[in-house]
């Protein structure tokens, strides 16, 4: 059996106090219960957190296509940090080691640029990698992030595309 891995590795840099404050409030996880929002903790004791609406972090509120079973997290790791030989300054370092969901990071640095800096973009690429060296099982992609946009491009399609454009003609080798 092989194992499959997504990582990514991204920071958002020189962040304010108040877009730090922003985005820790956004990744905070919450249940909605009725028409109130509650930190888990937080939630009063006539009140069963099973009964929950929706849970989530606070940002995937508004997010089409929203799943929450991946459970009290972000769908990725995160830190934020201080300065580092890049001169990044107070920053926010997005990541996943195994397995991350790119489209809730997408979806947070959207959200943080439409807030924040609406004429700024910010790009992250990915790799997709198996544990054992099957035959087509690596790739990767990219997406590229703009408070109005989200762009995707996946390196099976660009393949699938260029075998397109290059016509009928017999692949010498192709994915199992």
């Amino acid at each position: 059996m092989a194992n499959h891995y997504l990582q990514f590795s991204e920071v958002l840099p020189h962040l304010t106090e108040e877009e730090e404050r922003w985005l820790r409030h956004q990744l905070e996880f919450v249940l909605v219960i009725g028409d109130k929002e509650y930190v888990k903790a937080d939630v009063p004791d006539n009140l069963n957190p099973a009964d929950a609406e929706w849970e989530g972090c606070r940002v995937y509120r508004d997010m089409d296509g929203y799943d929450p079973d991946l459970g009290e997290c972000a769908g990725f790791s995160y830190s934020f940090d201080d300065d580092a030989p890049n001169n990044w300054g107070r920053h926010l370092w997005l990541y996943a080691e195994e397995s991350g969901c790119v489209d809730r990071v997408a979806h947070l640095i959207q959200n943080f640029l439409r807030e924040f800096h609406p004429d700024q973009c910010w790009p992250l690429t990915y790799a997709t990698t198996c544990s054992k060296p099957r035959v087509g099982e690596f790739g990767g992609g990219a997406v590229f992030v703009t408070a109005d946009e989200i762009k995707w491009h996946n390196a099976y399609e660009v393949v699938e595309q260029e075998r397109a454009e290059f016509g009928h003609h017999q692949v010498v080798r192709s994915r199992l």
